[in-house]
């Protein structure tokens, strides 16, 4: 066991940041069916909770909104003073306990907005978890529009980092850019080609680690001509990466959830399960014994490194490329979708994996037929199954989403990814309609786990 391994998580989670709790679900953050069950129950406030992947606003030209950022302690009285401004974006950062618990998060949501006096909506919502009691805040990022003529949408979301390497130092760009590069890909996924501005959530416990923190910022957002706005660290004192977003298309939306109809394919831009070789890769780092048990399943550790290394640079440098091929197959503002001709639906794929088709069977109101699941790295993502060691070895890197479009679309759309170095495939259809339910025609159970079974214990 590598002791300046341990001497880097040890450094980690001094800092507050424990950075191996997402390996046995991928993710750093909450259960997506807990977050919208519970934020749905949030009524009888100000605030209305319309929970979403995203949030979005008439793009009136030369008139980017403003965002105003506000922190708080979860036990805080809140002096609210935005009082007339409509929408917000909110990010928490809770304790795991928490956030494992639904009464407890619930009873946790309705103290913090009860307080709220002013009418605001919060459509999208992000949950990182903690097991560092110090490490807990709320944050909200109101939004200011203009009035002006309306010429397309300004697209809005937030993320924390999902995973951490603590390989890496602390103060690596490739942490703060994590979840910079996360909000693009979503921003991309909606259409949006111009416009990009960056708020950057972030923190430490020393002016030193913060100062370098700002610097990989301007380096990451001057690489890539990218707008940000600095709001200063959080002030919370421990070690936190995330970001807001926002971009413009001039299209109308990608997102007729009620205009899918039966015979629609479905596609995904790029491979599912990236995340499971890059979870594998940190479990033989915590125990070298394991790489024995990789050889008698013929997984080289040296495919893995790479793995590894393949899936960082994803994580951490942007695509824009994909907004461009949605944009493209997007109407222009004002006009009308045509089946023929565009894409009707999209879906983030995420921190669910194959699990997002549920989701989307709602949206749609549709019964979705999954006739394939390509896996990156196939056997790793069925090793990590059979062995209970991560619970949906589906989870992806970034660029990989499901779309919705007709058969004679599907193609183009499919030709237009692969130019890009996207791996897309068309997945399965939409069977029925009035009738939300996905029925899988390949195995599913070789890549979920029911996550009471992992044997992983992160120490």
């Amino acid at each position: 066991m590598s002791e300046n391994f341990w001497d880097q998580v040890y450094n980690y989670r001094k800092e507050g940041i424990d950075p191996l709790r997402w390996i046995p679900t991928c993710s750093n953050e909450l259960d997506s069916d807990l977050l919208q069950t519970t934020m749905g129950k949030v009524k009888r406030c100000s605030v209305k909770i319309d929970p979403n992947w995203f949030d979005a606003f008439y793009y009136s030209e030369k008139k980017a909104p403003e965002l105003t950022r506000r922190v708080f302690a979860l036990n805080e009285d809140v002096m609210e003073k935005e009082a007339v401004i409509r929408h917000a974006l909110s990010l928490f950062q809770i304790h795991s306990e928490i956030g494992e618990d639904q009464l407890l998060f619930e009873n946790m949501l309705i103290n913090f907005f009860k307080k709220f006096q002013s009418k605001v909506l919060i459509r999208k919502s992000t949950v990182s978890l903690t097991s560092n009691l110090g490490s807990q805040f709320a944050l909200l990022d109101y939004v200011q529009l203009h009035k002006g003529d309306k010429v397309g949408f300004t697209a809005a979301s937030n993320s924390a980092t999902q995973i951490i390497d603590p390989t890496l130092n602390l103060d690596s760009e490739i942490n703060s850019n994590i979840a910079m590069v996360k909000t693009i890909d979503q921003l991309n996924l909606l259409g949006c080609t111009s416009g990009f501005m960056l708020f950057p959530i972030y923190d430490a416990s020393s002016e030193v680690m913060l100062d370098r923190i700002r610097g990989n910022l301007d380096a990451f957002t001057s690489r890539y001509n990218l707008g940000m706005e600095d709001y200063s660290s959080l002030k919370v004192g421990k070690l936190f990466f995330g970001n807001t977003a926002i971009a413009n298309t001039l299209k109308e939306l990608p997102v007729n959830y009620d205009q899918v109809e039966t015979g629609m394919q479905l596609i995904i831009s790029n491979k599912f399960g990236a995340l499971s070789a890059f979870g594998l890769f940190m479990l033989t780092k915590m125990d070298p014994s394991l790489v024995s048990r990789l050889e008698q399943s013929e997984i080289n550790l040296i495919d893995l490194t790479k793995a590894r290394d393949h899936i960082l640079k994803n994580l951490s440098e942007p695509k824009f490329s994909l907004g461009r091929i949605i944009s493209k197959y997007c109407p222009d503002f004002g006009t009308n979708f045509d089946k023929s001709e565009h894409i009707m639906a999209v879906y983030p794929v995420s921190s669910e994996g194959i699990l997002a088709a549920k989701k989307l069977s709602f949206l749609t109101n549709s019964e979705i037929i999954i006739n394939e699941i390509p896996i990156m790295n196939d056997e790793i993502a069925k090793f990590v199954t059979k062995e209970y060691l991560i619970s949906n070895s589906t989870i992806p890197a970034n660029g990989c989403h499901m779309i919705v479009a007709s058969p004679n679309v599907s193609n183009l759309i499919i030709d237009d990814l692969r130019k890009h170095n996207y791996e897309p495939f068309i997945i399965g259809y939409i069977a029925n309609k009035e009738k939300p339910s996905v029925k899988y025609n390949t195995n599913v159970g070789n890549y979920l786990i029911p996550k009471l079974k992992l044997q992983n214990q992160i120490m």
